[in-house]
């Protein structure tokens, strides 16, 4: 039985990218032991994915135990923490010195792909064919059944996602303010998920439900899966709404959207294109972040209308 390790990102948006490269890994190695190594909402986004057989931390592993490790992290401690597990097969990304670590490297290609290809691009270079490359998501019915109680019957319900995992993707007060109004006026309830220390912010957020801090991480995976619209930012829980193929609209400033833009058949990924788009030095920017600012509530609310979204 072959014993694999893969390395995997530690954020919900590119775990949730991670599915499709595990699923066709998987197929490769129907009867192999997958585990996956990860951290933070990585480990919790994997550990309900029924193509692995285990998810660790870095620390629960053991030198000497596996045969090949798929390394899908870009980092230089990721290559060195395959090394010294003493794996003699690895393969991942080259670049900042890992391919002299790695027994195979591949070429990164940043802006110029979707970051779920590039993923897959570490499988081909196995030679492993891709069979398919769809999103997907799963929760189990006690975190479904936990959920209903926050929604009222005859009301269609969006989620609201108001913050990332970086400052640089925010949207306006005011610009949130007016789509939530307009989707309220619409027969919708609006909610905002998400972690107890995210729950001050989104009190600021009028005609919504803020339910940070109440939810579990699996009752907010059920959560997304109810709902009709999930409208907001750049995040991991447009990707996991996504993936639930759930009607989702997000806003893109500085992020690259041919990389990262939601792959989902009833997704829209929004962006306005400016000169300076995608940004790699977001946090220095000179320009006040007009990528996200200068989105109109109005832009917004037209698109969403037009495109009967709402």
């Amino acid at each position: 039985m072959e014993k694999i390790l893969v390395v995997a990102p530690q954020y919900v948006g590119d775990s949730i990218l991670v599915i499709p490269f595990l699923r066709n890994l998987r197929m490769a190695y129907p009867n192999g032991l997958i585990d996956v190594v990860t951290k933070n909402a990585g480990k919790l986004v994997l550990s309900v994915c029924p193509y692995v057989n285990n998810v660790y931390l870095k620390e629960d592993l053991k030198p000497n135990f596996y045969d090949k490790a798929y390394v899908l992290k870009r980092s230089l401690s990721s290559a060195l923490l395959v090394k010294n597990l003493k794996i003699k097969n690895t393969i991942g990304f080259g670049g900042q010195f890992r391919e002299f670590i790695l027994k195979k490297s591949v070429r990164y290609k940043g802006f110029e792909k979707h970051e779920l290809e590039h993923f897959l691009d570490v499988l081909k270079a196995d030679d492993i064919d891709i069979k398919d490359k769809i999103l997907e998501y799963w929760i189990n019915e006690y975190d479904l059944n936990s959920v209903q109680k926050y929604f009222t019957e005859n009301k269609k319900k969006a989620l609201i996602v108001t913050s990332s995992s970086t400052y640089v993707k925010n949207w306006t007060k005011s610009g949130f303010d007016d789509v939530i109004n307009f989707i309220n006026d619409n027969n919708y309830e609006c909610f905002i998920v998400g972690t107890e220390k995210e729950k001050e912010f989104n009190n600021q957020f009028l005609g919504v439900k803020n339910l940070c801090g109440e939810l579990s991480f699996n009752q907010i995976s059920a959560f997304i899966s109810q709902m009709d619209l999930v409208f907001g930012i750049d995040s991991g829980f447009c990707h996991m709404a996504s993936a639930f193929n759930k009607k989702t609209v997000a806003l893109f400033g500085s992020t690259a959207l041919n990389q990262w833009k939601l792959l989902g058949d009833n997704s829209y990924t929004l962006s306005l294109n400016l000169k300076c788009s995608p940004c790699k030095k977001a946090k220095n920017c000179k320009t006040g972040f007009k990528c996200m600012k200068d989105f109109s509530s109005q832009f917004v609310i037209e698109y969403l209308r037009n495109n009967k979204l709402v």
